[in-house]
């Protein structure tokens, strides 16, 4: 539903991709990057991740703009398809807040969350295996937009 970057390295350092989908994403999706969008001079396509073990995970945080409080909120907001949205490169050490619709499973407290192979959010779990390219560590349970949200930090990349 919604993502807050609290300390994200690509805030400053700019190292951002505008990326278009064809499907309709939430803030705080987990993507891939296919390749360049046809016509676009530097939009990328973006998409589910496909295997874990390779792809590169980025983060969609687009700005949380609504503009008819009279039919929306900020609960309402969608990144949709075929427009562009942004999606953040993870660094080590980044912090990041997501509601927790976008966790598949339960997330704890110093246990992981993790990319899997054909889905758009993270998975939580207690331990990595020792294959785990990608993790981030839940370092508190919070509330975001009064909705219970998970905050973490990249601790494998």
């Amino acid at each position: 539903m919604s993502v807050r970057l609290d300390k994200v390295q690509a805030t400053y350092n700019g190292n951002i991709e505008s990326v278009i989908t064809n499907v309709d994403l939430k803030n705080g999706a987990v993507i891939t990057i296919g390749g360049l969008v046809d016509g676009h001079r530097e939009a990328v396509i973006g998409a589910t991740p496909t295997d874990v073990a390779i792809d590169m995970p980025l983060l969609v945080a687009s700005p949380e703009i609504v503009y008819d409080s009279n039919k929306h909120n900020i609960h309402d907001f969608i990144n949709v398809k075929g427009k562009p949205l942004r999606a953040y490169y993870y660094t080590l050490g980044d912090t990041v807040t997501v509601t927790d619709d976008m966790i598949d499973g339960t997330s704890v407290k110093n246990q992981y969350l993790i990319p899997v192979n054909g889905s758009s959010k993270l998975k939580a779990v207690a331990d990595l295996s020792d294959n785990t390219r990608y993790a981030f560590k839940v370092l508190e349970k919070v509330k975001l937009y009064g909705e219970p949200a998970t905050r973490y930090k990249v601790a494998k990349v």
